[in-house]
Order: C-alpha cells, then sequence, then structure tokens
C-alpha cells in the first residue's frame, strides 16, 4: 500500500528522501504542492481549500494513508480536516515532533516556523500539553522558505538567520526546526546558536519503524514546474530524480 505525503515542496522532500533512505523498498508518493507554496503566509481558509484538494487527488491515486509532512497543514487545518475525512488515514507532525523532548532536560526551547505556525502557537500549546515546566519562545521566519526553495546563496540565507536569531544566542537549549524545509540548513542554525536541532524526520521514521511497508515503486510529484523542482533536488541533495506533474485541482489519475 502506497504512502502518500503532502507538503508545499522541498521540505517534505527532505522527509520523502529520509524514508526512502530507511525504508527503500516501500512505495511511496509525494506531492509538492509548489504552485501554492509557501503555505506559511496563507489564511486558514486558503490552507483548508489547498489540503481539500489535494486529499481529493490522492483519493484518486488510490491512496487512503497520507502523512501531511506540513507543519503549518499540521497546526492550522489537520484538526478539522481529519473528521471530514474518516475513511482517510490522515497523519500529522508536530505531535510527533515534540514527543522526542519527553525523555529530555531542555528547559528553554526556541521553535522556529512560519507566519501561520508561530501564529497558531500550536507547538507550544503542545509542549505545554506533554512538558509543562519547558519556557518555548516561538520565532517566525518568513523569508527562509523563500530563500530556500529559490536556491539562494547559502551565505545569504546565514546572513538572515544570524540578523534574526542570534539574539537568542545563550539563552536557549535547544530549536525545533518546525518547518520541514528548515532541516535543509540544519548545521547553519546549529552553528549559529550552539545548540542541537530537533525537526520530524527522526519522529517520522520511527512512526513506520513496526510497519510491514510492502515494495513498490516510488513517485515525486509536483503541481508546478518538474523540471525545475528535479533542479532543487540535484543541488540541494546531490540526486537525480524524475519528477512527474501532478493536476491536482483537476485530480487527473496516474
Amino acid at each position: 500500500m502506497t504512502i502518500g505525503i503532502l507538503d508545499s515542496g522541498l521540505g517534505g522532500y527532505s522527509v520523502y528522501h529520509a524514508l526512502r533512505a530507511a525504508y527503500p523498498k516501500a512505495p511511496f508518493l509525494f506531492l509538492a504542492d509548489q504552485l501554492n507554496a509557501p503555505y506559511g503566509d496563507k489564511s486558514k481558509d486558503e490552507i483548508f481549500k489547498i489540503v481539500q484538494e489535494a486529499l481529493a487527488w490522492f483519493e484518486k491515486q488510490q491512496i487512503t494513508e497520507i502523512l501531511v509532512a506540513c507543519n503549518t497543514i499540521s497546526s492550522l487545518a489537520l484538526s478539522e480536516i481529519k473528521p471530514l475525512y474518516p475513511h482517510l488515514k490522515i497523519t500529522g507532525i508536530i505531535d510527533l515532533t515534540v514527543a522526542q523532548f519527553k525523555d529530555k532536560d531542555y528547559r528553554k526551547i526556541l521553535v522556529v516556523a512560519t507566519n501561520a505556525t508561530i501564529n497558531s502557537h500550536a507547538y507550544q500549546k503542545e509542549f505545554s500539553r506533554i512538558k509543562p515546566e519547558v519556557e518555548v519562545f516561538e520565532h517566525a521566519l518568513p523569508r527562509l522558505v523563500v530563500q530556500l526553495e529559490g536556491l539562494a546563496p547559502l551565505e545569504e540565507t546565514e546572513t538572515y538567520l544570524n540578523e534574526t536569531l542570534a539574539q537568542y544566542r545563550n539563552k536557549i537549549d535547544a530549536i525545533v526546526l518546525a518547518c520541514t524545509h528548515y532541516p535543509l540548513v540544519k548545521s547553519s542554525f546549529e552553528d549559529l546558536l550552539e545548540v542541537p536541532s530537533f525537526d520530524s524526520q527522526n519522529a517520522i521514521i520511527d512512526l513506520y519503524a513496526t510497519r510491514d511497508l510492502g515494495v513498490g515503486c516510488s513517485h515525486v510529484m509536483t503541481t508546478k514546474d518538474p523540471s525545475y523542482m528535479a533542479k532543487q533536488i540535484k543541488v540541494l541533495f546531490n540526486t537525480e530524480v524524475c519528477v512527474e506533474l501532478a493536476q491536482v485541482k483537476s485530480c487527473k489519475s496516474l
């Protein structure tokens, strides 16, 4: 049974890439909705419509299990979307990411994410639920996804991070990269703030560790420009990947 993966772009590919490395024979279908990216500056209603269209498309591909590898969707729409699709198994990533801190003694944690995720306070709420003694700082990085999708030079990205986050140096114990794009520059965060960083990738890999995922082909698809996405993947991951076009709004089958 193929597992669908939904995200706005390269962040989701980082999750897909990690899953393929951990489970190379398992079938996955990654949908990068680059036509609507970035998600982080969109309203809740816009995100809701985007997710509904994507889920309808996955259903046309006969996929009934979807990993929402997007913090913005997980924070804004998932709790309301799930009851509308009881026949689908839909998994978000916020609780998985925060659960990694259950057995850790960090007291001051910085969460960096898109505007939408930060404004929802979804991570702060989840930390309060499972680790109320933790002090959570939240900071939006609205330019970072655009820089990463646009293949901006690393120096430009690191300048932006330094200008934005240097205020937290020596004031936190750990950082949560609460956008799947951000692990693409994981070392830049850690070098700047000199603390360990956490994201969703290991938690997602562990989620499927006891599952029999079967054997099959995997696909990478985008709603925008397959050739450009293939170039992005080549530059950032040094991997040659065949990227296909997904007509999500018209819900055309593969």
